[in-house]
């Protein structure tokens, strides 16, 4: 009996203690099952992504993780930020569509960073956002605001004028944007606009606006018509289609003087309100007038837009002013002034176009006298004045080149005097120069690049019908001609004269035959005898200067 009590003894310790284990396997297992559950739920997460508002967004979720750190490059370069609750902002202004890399290090709890690591480096390419202007052409009725319409919301609107720029910050982002500009009938605004306040504003659109009603047609151009540079665009906006006012028509342009070179330009249709002409090669020469011909009439607004013409299909052009300057330059190149110009910083660049802009702006450079000069020509001389001088060398130009000797009106003055500077065609002739002296005995001199080559006694106007006192450019020429007119007793001459230079209204310098020469005997002009005439003759030109000193 007490052997079979032992027995069951220990068999009843081993079974509790298997149920002990049991349990306690149980107990862990749960709590493992729990932990997994746990990690499962709240496994630590992290993402990163472009977002509204901000850069960038950081979302943390699972068990708690901080930001370690957050660094951007834009376009290769380093840029600092602020990270407020989980945005990415910029703390300088960026550029639209800039390419920006983030990357961002996040931190997680010690305790659990044997399992899943202690941080974790997120990385994002974005572009920063742009707004594109989607209509360049804006019609409202009278009085009404004028709506700009973008391809994205935008928080920053900027409006140039020529009243000054506004900059429009908006309470919220929006694609329409009413904008305040003058009420003027028609008029043009440089507009740009940024998505988010932390951009920079880019290059600026332009935004045609009309205000009229529905039965009118105005037409507004974007630049200055009456100062067109060499190889300017021209635009013209209309307040309706342009297919529905022009048909498939373009405008024409012809230049208003009869030989001067034709625009090569082409029209071109850029929007459905908008034609643009654009110049293939330099086409609006310093003052030129040109004749723009419109297929239908409309009503053009000024430049402001606050007043229309009547309706029209003609509207003039005209090239702008040319550099005085300038073109006293070319004509030193090319040896048609008695002085020498040395650029500042090297000749501009040999094309036409670029030489066709230069025309209005002059690069900087030096003048200086290639001869040692007399006084009375030397004081006649001033940079970018249209002095007799630079008015002589022009006329020489001209004559030399076959145009018609009319000064700066001539339509193909500035086109021919670049092509020969780049074509290095200097002026042939020698420079010469006139100088009379009415001091008794009165003297003619003839000076060649500075020297005297001649010297003779002259006759210069009598008492009442004086030869004028000046400098004078010779405008016209014969070998012989008559003169006419009425002697100063009332009888009438008509004589056979030779060797003829005029260079002031019927004055000139011309050989005559008289017994005497040196004082005064002729009627205004200045003789010579009829052989020193002739050697004279040759010498001089169209252009060349002629000085009656007192």
């Amino acid at each position: 009996m007490e052997s079979n009590r032992g027995t069951w003894s220990i068999g009843t310790r081993r079974s509790k203690g298997k149920r002990i284990f049991f349990a306690a396997a149980g107990i862990t297992g749960a709590v493992l099952i729990a932990f997994g559950i746990f990690l499962a739920i709240e496994w630590p997460k992290a993402s990163l992504s472009q977002s509204t508002g901000s850069l960038a967004s950081i979302k943390l979720s699972g068990i708690p993780q901080s930001i370690d750190g957050v660094t951007v490059q834009v376009d290769g370069k380093s840029i600092p930020v602020t990270e407020t609750n989980g945005n990415i902002y910029p703390k300088v202004k960026l550029p639209v569509t800039a390419a920006a890399s983030i990357s961002v290090y996040v931190k997680r709890p010690s305790w659990i960073s044997w399992l899943v690591g202690g941080t974790t480096k997120l990385t994002e390419k974005i572009i920063t956002p742009s707004a594109r202007l989607l209509d360049p052409v804006s019609i409202a009725a009278a009085n009404a605001p004028v709506s700009s319409y973008f391809s994205v919301p935008v928080s920053v609107v900027s409006v140039s004028s020529n009243s000054g720029t506004k900059v429009m910050d908006l309470s919220s982002p929006s694609s329409k944007v009413e904008l305040n500009v003058a009420s003027s009938t028609a008029g043009a605004v440089d507009i740009s606009a940024i998505p988010e306040v932390w951009e920079q504003l880019p290059s600026p659109s332009k935004l045609v606006y009309f205000r009229v009603p529905p039965t009118t047609t105005v037409g507004l151009f974007d630049q200055n018509l009456t100062s067109l540079s060499p190889m300017s665009t021209i635009s013209l906006t209309l307040s309706k289609p342009i297919a529905s006012v022009f048909g498939s028509a373009m405008p024409t342009l012809k230049p208003t003087i009869n030989g001067a070179l034709i625009p090569k330009g082409k029209w071109s249709k850029t929007t459905p309100y908008s034609v643009v002409y654009t110049p293939t090669t330099p086409d609006f020469w310093p003052s030129e007038k040109f004749t723009l011909s419109l297929p239908s009439s409309v009503e053009i607004a000024s430049g402001n837009g606050g007043k229309l013409s009547a309706p029209t299909s003609s509207i003039t052009l005209q090239g702008a002013p040319p550099s005085i300057t300038r073109l006293q330059e070319l004509l030193a190149q090319l040896n048609y002034l008695p002085l020498s110009w040395n650029p500042a910083s090297g000749n501009p660049t040999p094309n036409l176009a670029t030489q066709a802009q230069l025309a209005l702006s002059a690069p900087a450079g030096t003048f200086a006298w290639r001869w040692n000069m007399p006084t009375p020509l030397t004081s006649l001389w001033q940079q970018g004045s249209y002095n007799v001088i630079t008015k002589g060398a022009v006329m020489s130009f001209e004559q030399f080149n076959g145009l018609n000797t009319v000064g700066l009106s001539n339509p193909l003055l500035w086109p021919t005097l670049i092509k020969d500077v780049l074509a290095k065609k200097v002026d042939p002739h020698r420079y010469s120069w006139i100088e009379v002296q009415k001091k008794l005995p009165q003297t003619l001199k003839l000076y060649e690049n500075g020297k005297v080559v001649l010297t003779s006694l002259t006759n210069t106007g009598i008492q009442g019908l004086n030869t004028t006192v000046g400098t004078f450019p010779i405008y016209l020429r014969f070998k012989q001609n008559y003169m006419s007119g009425t002697n100063p007793n009332g009888t009438t001459y008509h004589d056979k004269v030779y060797w003829i230079n005029y260079f002031l209204g019927s004055e000139a310098v011309h050989g005559f035959p008289r017994a005497q020469y040196g004082y005064q005997q002729s009627l205004g002009c200045v003789e010579l005898p009829i052989s020193t005439a002739a050697t004279v003759y040759p010498q001089v030109h169209i252009g060349t200067l002629t000085t009656i000193l007192p």
